[in-house]
């Protein structure tokens, strides 16, 4: 019994001296504020810290985890801003009949340059299932735009 009491006391002390640790240490400091950003989807702010976090210290793996799930989910970010823009572009067009041959090109560049940007796209475990989601809903519009235009 008493072994296990000492085992108890040595385990929640080396917890809590590497909690001391990561909440002092700048570099774990930051990490754990990019890691807070991340999950509440402020995804440019977060790469920002996580980045000043890695260049605190390169051993930091949370914050070199952080930086690079920030990275894939500003790229979903992105491809969704961009859709959305595009598929924007496309509805003015379509509300203005008639199309001319100018804005039929210009569409089918933009369901071309979707499509092949999504199939780009490469999710890891810890992408935000709501981006992915998402991205993968405009792809389909933008495919199924392109099928119903040029197929």
């Amino acid at each position: 019994m008493q072994s296990k009491i000492t085992y108890l006391l040595i385990a929640l002390s080396m917890l809590a001296a590497m909690a001391i640790f990561a909440f002092t240490n700048p570099s774990y400091e930051k990490a754990i504020e990019a890691r807070w950003l991340y999950f509440m989807g402020n995804y440019d702010e977060a790469y920002e810290v996580a980045k000043e976090a890695y260049e605190l210290d390169n051993y930091n793996r949370m914050a070199f985890t952080v930086m690079r799930q920030t990275e894939v989910a500003k790229k979903y970010l992105d491809y969704i801003r961009e859709g959305e823009r595009y598929l924007k572009l496309i509805e003015d067009a379509a509300n203005h009949p008639p199309l001319g041959e100018a804005d039929k090109v210009r569409i089918k560049l933009m369901c071309e340059v979707m499509i092949g940007k999504y199939e780009k796209l490469s999710p890891t475990k810890l992408t935000d299932k709501e981006l992915v989601e998402r991205a993968k809903q405009i792809y389909k519009k933008f495919k199924t735009l392109y099928s119903s235009l040029y197929d």
